[in-house]
């Protein structure tokens, strides 16, 4: 008799066992249901900066449409990009502005409304604020207002020096090699955001140093998009992370960093 009630004993605790987990086992499977959230979640977030970068392109697309038509309308004069001239102590300078004759007006780093985008050559042809602006671009204006521009031109096109320096454009059958010109860019929103994208060609820079003019943008996975002046479109990824303002550093150290630098140095037009 004290043998059989042992044996029931044994089982019914045997089968309480089979019955519940233990905790080592609840803990092995709430790791796996957090590492499958953390899955779906990082590829949730990939696919959605990769919708963000296609609308990105979308964009400058479609400025790269406008200024293709604009140079078809004004027998072959590409859109200028100059700068605002004013007077200083030390005569004529030119100001970190768009003129009012250039494709887009003002600063985006000041403008607090998209009056200087409508006021640009380029507008009757976009007709919608937004597409000056990369869906991914969170930067705001010195008066604390989200951006309306996260693209700029490059300086050689339809830019400032246009007698002093021979890289200059101001048609475009006079831009010799199209297809490795780029024409609009992400520029970084901590980039000094001149008139223009300014690239210093590479003749002006030693063999193994280089220096930023202007910061291009890597918001998208560590890039940024590129229109080119035949009219495709391409996304660089950059060899180095572009944080901060690159161009308070005067000498590029990093080879990563220096060849991104070669790279847009090939990219602007020749002499």
């Amino acid at each position: 008799m004290r043998t059989h009630l042992n044996v029931r004993t044994f089982a019914g605790r045997k089968t309480c066992g089979r019955a519940g987990f233990t905790l080592m086992e609840l803990l092995a499977v709430l790791t796996i249901i957090l590492i499958v959230v953390g899955l779906l979640s990082a590829a949730l977030n990939q696919t959605k900066n990769r919708t963000m970068r296609v609308s990105c392109l979308d964009n400058m697309r479609q400025l790269k449409l406008a200024w293709l038509m604009y140079a078809q309308d004004y027998n072959d004069h590409i859109a200028l990009n100059k700068s605002v001239l004013i007077n200083d102590t030390m005569g004529i300078a030119a100001a970190p502005r768009n003129s009012t004759n250039s494709w887009v007006a003002g600063n985006p780093k000041e403008d607090r409304t998209p009056d200087n985008l409508e006021h640009g050559t380029l507008y009757p042809y976009v007709k919608h604020p937004e597409v000056y602006r990369c869906p991914m671009d969170n930067s705001t204006t010195r008066a604390g207002n989200y951006r309306w521009r996260s693209y700029s031109m490059d300086a050689y096109l339809g830019g400032d020096d246009e007698d002093l320096d021979p890289r200059v454009k101001m048609r475009l059958s006079d831009i010799i090699n199209p297809d490795k010109v780029f024409v609009f860019i992400e520029e970084h929103e901590n980039s000094v955001w001149l008139s223009g994208f300014s690239v210093l060609p590479r003749e002006k820079s030693g063999s193994n140093t280089g220096m930023w003019s202007s910061t291009p943008s890597d918001r998208h996975m560590q890039g940024c998009n590129l229109s080119f002046a035949d009219g495709h479109l391409e996304y660089w990824k950059w060899n180095a992370p572009k944080k901060g303002n690159l161009t308070k550093n005067l000498l590029i150290s990093s080879p990563n960093e220096l060849r991104d630098l070669r790279r847009l140095q090939d990219a602007v037009p020749r002499p």
